[in-house]
């Protein structure tokens, strides 16, 4: 009876070595750039280095991309090889100095395969190995240089990341810290999925309403054209014997205007009583919420934030210790269970510069 912790099926590295031929050329080369680079060793250095490349002698149809392919494992302190790959030589069959796809004329391929046979002389190969070493993995790199989804999964802080982010108006490192840090930290790979939304300008409701949703995990409705009240400045005001005003152009009547195109109301939830202290003014989540809309419109638009608290969570004041309350945010006056959600607060953000 086999121990239940063993491992009744071989690893994918191993199956790579036993049958190289059943992937494809550049999947084989980023699965162990993929292992090298997990194991300490720098991106940059895997290919050419750790991943060595080798002629095919093959002079026949090549039935795959890869012809041939030998690992060497890491030895430990007793000279014992261990499970870990140290260095692999793949043997590509579409590209080299020899085979039948290589460079050079068959009768190279043939002298070299003559000298290995009977001579038991590899350096002819060896010569030659270190050409096509260089050029596959220039080939290598040239494919994975302009393939955003590769350069994000072998070095997307650096690489990938930084395009991203400058889309959505985040190209200076100054810009990014200031988005991750506390309170309210926004990191770098949420914002880079955000970033075709919110790199349109103007941003729509829609596109603000599915980037707070996408982001914070709950139904958020915008609410556009919100008119209000606004004073005038006592130097803007239209006066008698004042500066010459023209009727219909900047002539004011009164000492306050109603504008519908300044404010933007925001409904976030229903929410949990733990999420709903988080939106609300000092919290966490409210900071975080600052900072993205700040980003995504600027300081040109006041918004009116109201929480939503779920029914289930809306609680009485009562006089305990730990149950503390705060007028205005979670102090309610309930002589029986609610059965509907609580909107009563609103507060307005800041603009985050």
């Amino acid at each position: 009876m086999r121990s239940p912790q063993r491992r009744i099926d071989p690893g994918l590295v191993d199956q790579t070595v036993r049958e190289p031929e059943r992937y494809e050329f550049f999947q084989l080369v980023r699965l162990y750039e993929i292992v090298f680079r997990n194991s300490g060793g720098a991106s940059d250095e895997v290919v050419s280095e750790r991943i060595r490349f080798r002629n095919s002698l093959r002079l026949g149809f090549a039935p795959s991309q890869v012809d041939a392919m030998r690992a060497s494992y890491r030895r430990d302190a007793e000279g014992l090889a261990t499970a870990e790959v140290e260095q692999v030589e793949i043997a590509p069959s579409f590209m080299g100095m020899l085979g039948v796809n290589g460079t050079l004329p068959i009768h190279y391929t043939e002298q070299v395969i003559h000298r290995e046979r009977f001579q038991k002389d590899i350096s002819g190969r060896a010569f030659l190995d270190l050409f096509t070493n260089r050029a596959v993995g220039h080939f290598y790199r040239a494919w994975k240089k302009y393939k955003l989804p590769i350069q994000y999964e072998t070095d997307r802080q650096n690489r990938f990341l930084p395009l991203v982010l400058a889309l959505a108006g985040l190209g200076f490192d100054a810009l990014r810290e200031r988005m991750n840090a506390a309170p309210g930290a926004v990191d770098d790979e949420s914002l880079a999925f955000l970033a075709g939304l919110l790199r349109q300008k103007p941003v729509s409701g829609e596109a603000l309403e599915r980037a707070l949703s996408s982001y914070f995990r709950e139904q958020v409705v915008v609410e556009q054209f919100v008119g209000r009240w606004y004073v005038i400045p006592h130097e803007q005001r239209s006066t008698l014997g004042g500066r010459n005003s023209v009727l219909g152009s900047n002539v004011l009547a009164g000492e306050r205007v109603w504008q519908r195109n300044l404010r933007v109301r925001i409904h976030i939830g229903p929410l949990s009583h733990q999420r709903y202290m988080a939106f609300l003014p000092k919290g966490d989540i409210a900071a975080a919420l600052e900072k993205i809309l700040s980003l995504a419109t600027g300081g040109q638009f006041e918004y009116e934030i109201r929480p939503i608290l779920r029914a289930a969570d809306v609680r009485p004041t009562v006089l305990a210790a730990g149950q503390g309350a705060r007028l205005g945010y979670d102090s309610f006056m309930l002589t029986r269970p609610q059965t509907r959600d609580r909107s009563d607060t609103r507060y307005l953000t800041r603009f985050v510069q």
